[in-house]
């Protein structure tokens, strides 16, 4: 029998505490700052990547190589690291095909990252809290992801947590957008 091998075993904590400790300081911005929130929209709809950089470097500084992104339905922030990794990122979507309304949901973008950020911060700054979700990830454990994710970020409008690309999945719906928002912490394949 051939043995399938487990697509959730990259994950490792110190990987999830880079990425959250370089994310942080973004998503605060984007919680806290509306012009900020609307010029990163900006940029993320017209594909302005060096814009996109430029404004996550004024906010986080000392990240080590940030790449962003923007695709059909949203943005990523992804970041090297050796082997079996390579990158690893955040992202945030919306339904394919509804990129452009990213400027109009500034509000649903900020309300993402006010949500998230008891997340972030817990992985940025407790490492046995990192090593536990990293462990439950590589595990398929969505239970245990899912208690993790749950006990920090409290908000009704989070409806589901997943395990995905040796990370998690949270899917968010707001009642002032007909919308659902993902967002994911998550290992980059490219196919």
């Amino acid at each position: 029998m051939i043995q399938k091998s487990n697509p959730n075993r990259f994950v490792t904590a110190r990987v999830l505490r880079e990425v959250a400790r370089a994310m942080l300081p973004f998503y605060q911005a984007v919680a806290l700052n509306k012009d900020y929130a609307t010029r990163w929209g900006r940029a993320v709809i017209t594909l302005n990547v060096t814009e996109m950089l430029r404004l996550f470097r004024l906010v986080s500084p000392f990240a080590k190589k940030p790449l962003p992104g923007t695709f059909k339905s949203g943005y990523t922030v992804n970041f090297e690291f050796t082997g079996p990794v390579n990158l690893y990122g955040s992202s945030t979507t919306l339904p394919p095909g509804t990129l452009k309304l990213i400027a109009q949901e500034t509000r649903a973008h900020q309300a993402v990252a006010r949500a998230i950020l008891p997340l972030y911060r817990a992985l940025a700054f407790n490492a046995a809290f990192a090593e536990v979700l990293a462990k439950a990830i590589r595990r398929g454990d969505t239970q245990t992801v899912t208690f993790l994710v749950r006990s920090l970020i409290r908000d009704p409008r989070l409806r589901t947590v997943k395990i995905e690309e040796s990370g998690v999945a949270l899917a968010f719906k707001f009642a002032f957008s007909p919308n659902t928002y993902e967002h994911f912490l998550f290992h980059e394949v490219f196919e």
